[in-house]
């Protein structure tokens, strides 16, 4: 068996993710996304507008596992032409996230 199995594995098909920020708070850490979610499961389209989320995590060094792999999508994402277009529209929403989430 391989020894070295990744410690997190996501599709990078299945949300647009525009933005990330983390913060540990007490004993959890949480995570914000805001990402443009596909318009149905089995769909390639996506909703122009993006979503907040939040993900709660008891385990501080997965919750950096999780932060930064999806900062990395947020990189690629930000790069690639297909998807500026969603960066585009959401760009009063990333500024805010950014100033209400960091």
């Amino acid at each position: 068996m391989n020894g070295n199995k990744p410690n997190l594995t996501l599709k990078m098909d299945d949300k647009i993710y525009l933005a990330v920020a983390k913060k540990d708070v007490d004993k959890l850490a949480f995570v914000y996304t805001l990402a443009c979610l596909k318009a149905a499961k089995q769909s390639n389209m996506y909703n122009m507008v993006a979503t907040p989320e939040i993900h709660t995590f008891k385990n501080k060094e997965s919750a950096q596992v999780y932060y930064e792999t999806i900062d990395e999508i947020v990189n690629v994402n930000a790069n690639d032409e297909t998807k500026q277009q969603f960066f585009s529209v959401n760009e009063k929403l990333i500024e805010r996230f950014n100033e209400n989430i960091r």
